[in-house]
């Protein structure tokens, strides 16, 4: 099955946080807080209030930024500055990531609820920025959020994608509800010990490097027999 879900595919859709890295190395715990911090500054309400409509916001719209941006007219670059000023020390280059991502081929895209500005020093961080054709961020979705299916559909009209024939990762399950129906190959990478898969999710992998492994023996295998 992994075989014929992979063939003849083109493109690789990769999120950004928890997915190309680890979600134990904490940088979205710091940009949460900062999250409640900057809504409490804002709204001018406790750090419990503001958490409770950080999360209440999260859950209903895809991202706190949509909501606040929606309910307050919060500007979304102050927003996105703010929060995204958090400490990448314990990310670091792997060439084995980048390794594993030239490896697959076709074109790479980035596809994150961040902005650019953040998901270009991730990217550098871990040193595989130039592995990509180029990063979908938030504002070029004019602040849309997955996993709303008008921002994946922005995605597939900016690149011109054929949803067959590309496969696309994700930590989060919601994220790939839609992609699934509209043909994508999706690939959700996670820790959970869940014995069976949702219906939207192709595979599951516990860590990218996994899925990438396990990915190019398969198509290596698919070009031995093509030949």
């Amino acid at each position: 099955m992994l075989s014929s879900k992979l063939k003849g595919r083109t493109t690789w859709i990769f999120d950004l946080d928890n997915t190309l890295y680890s979600s134990s190395i904490g940088i979205f715990n710091q940009i949460d807080l900062k999250m409640k911090k900057f809504i409490s500054i804002k709204l001018k309400i406790s750090e419990d209030d503001s958490f409770k409509l950080q999360k209440k916001y999260y859950k209903k719209y895809g991202t706190t930024l949509y909501g606040l941006m929606r309910n307050y007219n919060i500007d979304p670059d102050e927003f996105c500055n703010y929060v995204h000023n958090v400490n990448f020390n314990k990310l670091s280059k792997s060439k084995i990531l980048k390794d594993r991502l030239r490896s697959l081929p076709g074109e790479k895209i980035i596809y994150t609820n961040a902005n650019y500005t953040y998901a270009e020093k991730v990217l550098n961080k871990l040193g595989i920025k130039e592995v990509f054709l180029d990063i979908f961020d938030i504002k070029k979705t004019g602040y849309i959020p997955k996993p709303m299916k008008k921002s994946l559909n922005q995605l597939i009209k900016k690149y011109k994608l054929n949803p067959g024939k590309t496969v696309y990762f994700e930590d989060l399950k919601k994220n790939l509800k839609y992609s699934s129906s509209i043909g994508f190959t999706t690939i959700h990478i996670s820790n959970e010990s869940i014995d069976e898969l949702d219906s939207y999710i192709d595979f599951r992998f516990k860590t990218i490097i996994n899925a990438l492994d396990v990915i190019i023996k398969v198509l290596k295998i698919e070009e031995k027999n093509e030949h």
